[in-house]
């Protein structure tokens, strides 16, 4: 590659200023971008934060008019039923977007509640949607994120026993985390024990039940929202059980 090119492409540390380590850089900056479209790219990106827990992002059928990366954080994603009782659909960590389910009929669909004090970007739809069929890669990049958050959401599904689900989820959050983490194995839960069992669709004493087995086998520790797992064979052995081995009790 001759020089002129080079000195074309997007130069990570011409925003490494304004952006830090962010863990989203490898969507802001998709590889042979030219620094003409990564600047067309951040003009229209308007940074927020840091909110506060508690701060409601967007509610239900409020108008839908831009994606949402989160930065640093955790938010909190959940409707509720007629009965005012909630159920959680998902937590959103560094490095993911939320908003791509109400691109139609252009209305939120659930309320996206700060759990942990979060940063974000927001993208104006309309204009990373002009840009995306303009900028050779970006509109692989965003159905590559929306892809890859649906296939996420499948890895826990209902019909499996609270042990496995827990066990996945561990897994998920573990993984998912591990963006920011320097260790291995070892995080702090940004959302509640409660939350977690809303989420998986059982009762917080059913999940707490599981949480003392698992800490009793010696697989996990727990101390509030610091998790460490232990034995890491074990607890893929259950998050890979079949489903004819539920516990009898969950």
């Amino acid at each position: 590659m001759g020089a002129a090119a080079e000195s074309s492409l997007a130069n990570v540390p011409v925003f490494r200023h304004a952006c830090g380590l962010c863990s989203l850089q490898g969507w802001c900056w998709p590889p042979g971008l030219q620094n003409g479209d990564l600047c067309r790219v951040h003009a229209i990106i308007r940074n927020i934060g840091p909110l506060p827990a508690g701060t409601h992002l967007f509610r239900v059928d409020d108008p839908f008019t831009a994606l949402y990366a989160v930065r640093n954080g955790c938010i909190k994603s959940y409707t509720l039923d007629l009965q005012g009782h909630e159920h959680v659909r998902d937590f959103h960590l560094p490095g993911e977007l939320l908003g791509f389910d109400a691109v139609y009929p252009e209305r939120h669909h659930f309320n996206a509640l700060v759990l942990k004090a979060a940063s974000l970007c927001v993208i104006p739809y309309r204009d990373i949607a002009g840009l995306s069929r303009q900028i050779p890669g970006l509109q692989t990049r965003i159905l590559a994120l929306m892809s890859r958050d649906f296939a996420r959401q499948q890895k826990c599904v209902e019909g499996l026993d609270a042990t496995q689900q827990f066990a996945i989820f561990v897994f998920d959050v573990e993984a998912r985390l591990q963006r920011e983490n320097d260790v291995e194995y070892e995080f702090d839960l940004p959302m509640s024990h409660e939350s977690i069992a809303n989420y998986l669709r059982f009762s917080p004493e059913t999940i707490s039940r599981v949480i003392s087995r698992l800490q009793q086998a010696g697989v996990i520790q727990v101390d509030r929202e610091h998790v460490r797992i232990l034995d890491v064979a074990r607890l893929g052995q259950i998050a890979d059980a079949d489903q004819k081995n539920k516990s009898a009790g969950d």
